[in-house]
């Protein structure tokens, strides 16, 4: 079992679902842990988490903000200085989906949306940046296979997805020097959020503990991986690799026509040669080294 004692997480949305069961394994393997979820409904989900940590013999406090609202980055991060001294750790796992085609969004909730999903852990990076800096420790955000390939129906949603692993890869290039990492975990799990979605005589596999062994491992300080983002359901799982495809060149110092243009485009789309990069600098120069007939130099 991996061993996080000595270390301190701050998991939002950690009330239920998949932050309840990320928080429970990182205080159950030693750390102590700040669990956030607002109350809701007179509900204290976060606080019965806590229970359950220190039933178990774990360290834990609530901290009850919405992550979207003015200062609950500031506050969490105090939450974890005050109580236990430092920082090592952070869970962005707090979200919410708003099942409507793009057509039919409503524009203040496309904006909820992308203030919960996307910049709300912006907010909480911003905030834990210089103690994460100082302790080389790890971010992990909670993204969806919506942010990486589209899914119908969800756009808000995908496109905060979306923008969040942008954000979780580009931390990770600015932070390695530092020695900080930065991934993101894709889950399909049984939630609140999924309950009305997943088919019922699946409902048995999509338990949100079968993504727990992923979180942990990115979590885990001896893991080297960063910039990474691991789909995971089921017990399976699987790595994201973007990249790009050989492609067509054509002579800087020739016209290419409408016409000449459609004829090669079908080659674009060809799969059996492509590159992965290590970031968009990377993607550029191997566009630009390509030679004109098509191919790299």
């Amino acid at each position: 079992m991996i061993d996080f004692r000595g270390q301190v997480a701050i998991v939002t949305g950690a009330g239920k679902g998949i932050g309840r069961e990320i928080a429970l394994a990182l205080a159950t393997r030693g750390a102590s842990v700040v669990v956030n979820n607002r109350s809701r409904d007179g509900a204290d989900s976060a606080g019965q988490t806590v229970d359950a940590i220190i039933a178990g013999g774990g360290s834990a406090v609530a901290e009850r903000s919405s992550v979207e609202s003015a200062g609950a980055a500031d506050s969490m991060v105090a939450t974890a200085m005050d109580n236990f001294g430092q920082l090592d750790m952070v869970v962005a796992n707090a979200a919410i989906v708003d099942r409507a085609t793009f057509g039919k969004t409503v524009p203040d909730r496309f904006r909820e949306v992308m203030e919960i999903d996307f910049m709300a852990p912006v907010a909480l990076a911003r905030a834990a940046l210089p103690e994460i800096t100082k302790n080389a420790g790890r971010f992990l955000f909670v993204t969806s296979a919506a942010g990486t390939y589209g899914e119908y129906g969800v756009t808000s949603y995908a496109a905060a997805k979306g923008a969040l692993s942008a954000f979780a890869k580009t931390l990770a290039i600015e932070g390695r020097r530092s020695g900080v990492r930065s991934n993101l975990l894709a889950p399909f799990a049984l939630t609140q959020m999924t309950e009305d979605f997943v088919p019922k005589d699946q409902g048995s596999d999509m338990d949100p503990s079968f993504v727990v062994p992923a979180a942990i491992w990115l979590l885990n300080p001896q893991t080297e991986a960063t910039g990474q983002t691991i789909v995971a359901a089921g017990n399976r799982f699987r790595v994201v690799i973007t990249g790009e495809t050989l492609g067509r060149a054509f002579p800087v110092g020739q016209v290419v026509t409408d016409e000449r243009f459609a004829v090669e485009a079908e080659s674009l789309f060809e799969f059996d040669s492509w590159e992965s990069y290590s970031d968009g600098m990377a993607a550029f120069v191997g566009l630009m080294s390509m030679d004109g007939d098509g191919g790299a130099t």
